[in-house]
């Protein structure tokens, strides 16, 4: 009799379990696959770290960060995006839980390899590229010389051009050491700097994943310092002029990142680009006008 009330009540759960799975899903829930799930990938003996949220079978949405930035830096938009895409994060070689590479293999181009070894290491087609600043200019190199892959290009406040200024500046703050910080509130404070555009807990956020922990037990930013070496000047329009995918550039109204002269270059390169100018941002529009960046992104693919 025992045996077979287990028996009996072993079942019914089984049976519980089962009318319950099949019930939210019917409802377009996920157990579970909407979270962030980590996992490494192999680009020519680097490990390249990345974050997933969605379903595998949907289009795949890739995202690639900011200068000395991380994947998680996407966290609440790649969620917000998790229900239609399967969303992929990138911590580009050199950055957050990736391994560092050797000193000059830092370009763009670098960068746009490890793209498409992932993608090719995943069996990604009909990719959704998006990036911001130099993910910007890393997307658009991986989809001009992977057309058959890619679906649509997204580039956030970024152009074709490195002026030197910009580059300069960049090496000469990494050049000066990378700075220590007690705990991660003095880190994203110093992230924050005048931004009054932006949550202060997307700083938080930030500084939770940026950082790690030295032996002297400070705060340190996760960045290999040698990226700063090939962050020089550049010229990238013989990749937009190979382009076929659609493009997409957003520019925050408060940044002078890209000027009406690259602006006109685009157009006249890429007769059908879409470009628009977000209200109340600055360089990093998701992080300072999430519901705008998140509109224009999902109107723009829609209409692809």
């Amino acid at each position: 009799i025992y045996y077979f009330c287990y028996f009996f009540f072993t079942l019914n759960r089984i049976k519980l379990y089962l009318h319950f799975r099949i019930y939210i899903e019917n409802k377009g829930i996920k157990m579970g696959i909407n979270l962030p799930r980590e996992r490494y990938i192999n680009s020519d003996n680097i490990n390249i770290h990345i974050v997933e949220w969605g379903d595998p079978k949907n289009q795949p949405l890739i995202l690639l960060h900011h200068v000395s930035s991380q994947a998680r830096t996407w966290d609440s938009f790649a969620s917000s995006m998790s229900d239609n895409f399967y969303v992929i994060a990138i911590d580009m070689r050199g950055h957050g839980d990736s391994d560092w590479a050797n000193e000059g293999e830092y370009t763009t181009e670098h960068y746009a390899y490890d793209v498409e070894q992932i993608a090719n290491n995943m069996g990604l087609k009909n990719i959704i590229v998006l990036g911001g600043s130099l993910g910007g200019r890393v997307g658009l190199v991986f989809a001009a010389k992977n057309p058959s892959l890619v679906h649509s290009v997204i580039m956030e406040d970024v152009g074709a051009v490195r002026p030197a200024t910009i580059a300069q500046g960049f090496a000469d703050r990494i050049a000066s050491g990378d700075p220590e910080f007690a705990n991660l509130d003095e880190c994203a404070n110093s992230l924050k700097g005048n931004n009054t555009l932006a949550p202060y807990s997307v700083f938080q956020h930030q500084a939770k994943y940026l950082t790690k922990l030295n032996e002297q037990g400070k705060y340190i930013y996760k960045r290999d310092p040698n990226i700063q070496k090939d962050f020089v000047p550049l010229d990238l329009w013989e990749y937009v002029k190979i382009l076929q995918a659609p493009l997409l550039l957003l520019i925050g109204d408060q940044s002078s990142i890209v000027g009406e002269d690259q602006q006109n270059i685009f157009k006249e390169l890429l007769p059908n680009i879409v470009i628009k100018v977000v209200k109340n941002a600055g360089h990093i529009i998701v992080h300072d006008n999430f519901d705008a960046f998140t509109s224009e992104v999902v109107e723009f693919i829609k209409s692809i």
